[in-house]
């Protein structure tokens, strides 16, 4: 594994954690874990999103755009539209499994 997937993984994991702790510690704060769960996962997982990038690809997250620029615009288009959908199933997953835990006990 290369140095970019290696850190990419260790970005996601760190990421990945982050959110699951800020989730995990905002439930047990009862009625006023509900703000910190709201928008303070979002910061970790964003991270954790870069990770996987990272992992995915292979390519430093900053030289992602360059690579990005170099495609032609069709390419670009289907890209971009596998990548929304792809990270709308993500979303929706994410959005059940959180009120399938959330609501189930």
């Amino acid at each position: 594994m290369n140095s970019t997937r290696l850190g990419g993984l260790t970005t996601f994991f760190v990421g990945g954690l982050g959110a699951v702790a800020v989730v995990w510690f905002g439930q047990h704060l009862g009625e006023s874990g509900g703000k910190l769960i709201g928008l303070g996962w979002a910061v970790p997982a964003a991270i954790a999103l870069v990770g996987l990038v990272q992992l995915v690809s292979g390519v430093p997250f900053t030289e992602l755009s360059r690579r990005w620029d170099s495609l032609a615009g069709w390419q670009r288009g289907v890209l971009g539209t596998l990548i929304f959908i792809l990270a709308c199933g993500v979303i929706f997953l994410g959005i059940f499994a959180y009120v399938t835990i959330a609501y189930d006990s």
